[in-house]
């Protein structure tokens, strides 16, 4: 049975089994009694009028806390208590939206790129990402995953959505065609996915999708969550076996299925970007949500969720923002985990790093940043140009915590993953530590010394874990754990 077979929505009441509430988009916060609830927008996609919804139901039932928008294009209402969770579905249900599948062993929210259908030269995938949930909804079986399926869809040639750390990444080519690239994701051990078609055709979308989800259904590992995605599959058989595997599947669905072709247009004309906002923490507070509403839908603009705790405002006259939202547009992209703030799992105080970060780097700064709490990387540190993976290290005999230190080779978006450059800088000076490698990186690049961080990796001379060993050594690790 599908995921709305399987679980009711809108829910009456909140799950006993945990493993139905995350399907639900339901999960437990640090703080006792209070609940995360997640909305899945696919494609990131959300019209002004839902949006100012989301934020009066945020205003009513979690007084006191912001709306957050996640590095998957969703929308996550925190500090929810039970009895609220029924009204607040009810609410999203009304709106027309949805949060079946937004957690949980399923496939997860679809993520597009933010300007789709709206840049020039581009190919509008919409529909397909439609037609891809609709699809994985049809599986009697979708809602028993051994884990999650993480699917983005890239209209554009830049790759922006990161198809690499995706169970399955789709990038348009100019003929239309994709680039299907498999079995990528993050996490503990992270890896980079394999391209399994070159030019895959929009009507051969649909049964790769359904291949991959039978050959996930039958050999994911459902005794260690830790080794369960569909990337460990390929690791256990190896790149030829599972090719071989896929491809079995992927000629029984071609011969069985009768799906109709997604409408994948080309884009013949620009719709002007008329603001980029970057959220801090991808936080806004409910009044702030709605005000920033009216103002797009008084003016006909469209918006969007991006990939980087961002919004994105689109339309051909700009709308009318007050000087606390044109903040948003000069603010450093930092992204962050809820962490140890909101998580059950955080380890470190992710969005309290972000925070000093962001306001250490100068507002000049474009390069990205993603601060992890813990190993399972939502926010994806370990493919951000500069990342950063809390963990706790015994320094003297007393537990510290701190950040692992991810530095990616290029700024393209999806050019790989970091490499580490330092195993551990507490986290009391891990602002100091972020701002340094941004600011050795700007001086290098002005002096044409290195034209992207690869360059500035290789030099010996410049080491950047030479130098951060020197600035954050053991015996200055261990002056601090003294201190503290």
């Amino acid at each position: 049975m599908g995921v709305t077979d399987r679980v009711q929505f809108p829910c009456q009441h909140v799950p006993e089994e945990a493993r139905e509430a995350r399907l639900l988009g339901i999960y437990p916060q640090r703080q006792k009694g209070l609940f995360m609830q997640r909305v899945r927008l696919p494609g990131g996609r959300i019209r002004p009028d839902q949006w100012r919804g989301l934020a009066v139901l945020a205003g009513r039932y979690a007084s006191g806390f912001p709306l957050h928008v996640t590095t998957r294009q969703d929308v996550e209402l925190h500090g929810l208590r039970p009895e609220d969770l029924a009204n607040v579905q009810h609410g999203m249900r009304d709106l027309g939206l949805s949060c079946a599948g937004a957690c949980g062993d399923t496939v997860r929210n679809i993520t597009s790129c933010p300007g789709n259908g709206l840049r020039r030269g581009t190919w509008d995938v919409s529909d397909l990402v439609e037609s891809i949930q609709a699809c994985a909804e049809s599986i009697p079986w979708i809602a028993d995953l051994p884990r999650k399926f993480k699917i983005s869809v890239c209209g554009c040639l830049e790759s922006c959505t990161r198809p690499g750390i995706n169970d399955l990444g789709l990038v348009a080519n100019h003929d239309g065609s994709f680039r299907a690239v498999v079995a990528g994701s993050l996490g503990s051990k992270p890896a980079m996915g394999i391209v399994a078609d070159d030019a895959l055709a929009v009507e051969r979308v649909l049964p790769l999708i359904v291949a991959l989800l039978r050959l996930f259904h039958a050999e994911g590992d459902r005794k260690h969550r830790h080794r369960a995605r569909l990337r460990h599959v390929r690791e256990r058989l190896g790149d030829e076996a599972f090719r071989e595997r896929v491809e079995k599947l992927f000629q029984e669905e071609l011969a069985g299925r009768s799906d109709g072709t997604p409408d994948v247009r080309w884009v013949g004309s620009d719709t002007p970007l008329q603001a980029h906002l970057h959220l801090p923490l991808g936080d806004i507070m409910p009044e702030a949500a709605i005000e920033l509403g009216r103002a797009v839908e008084e003016v006909g603009a469209k918006l969007r969720v991006g990939l980087e705790h961002d919004l994105l405002l689109y339309g051909h006259s700009p709308p009318a923002l007050s000087a606390p939202l044109q903040t948003f547009s000069t603010r450093v992209p930092v992204v962050a985990c809820p962490g140890s703030t909101w998580c059950t799992k955080g380890i470190a105080n992710s969005r309290a790093a972000a925070e000093r970060i962001g306001c250490r780097l100068p507002q000049q700064s474009r390069i990205s940043i993603a601060v992890s709490g813990c190993p399972n990387d939502c926010s994806q540190a370990a493919a951000a140009p500069v990342g950063l993976v809390g963990r706790v290290q015994r320094v003297g005999g007393q537990p510290v915590k701190g950040f692992r230190i991810f530095v990616r080779d290029s700024q393209e978006p999806d050019s790989g993953l970091g490499r580490e450059v330092h195993p551990f800088v507490p986290a009391d000076d891990i602002d100091e530590a972020v701002a340094w490698i941004v600011e050795q990186y700007r001086r290098a690049v002005d002096h044409g010394a290195a034209t992207n961080f690869d360059e500035l990796l290789s030099k010996e001379s410049r080491g950047l874990t030479k130098i951060l060993d020197r600035r954050y050594s053991t015996s200055t690790r261990r002056e601090y754990a003294a201190v503290s």
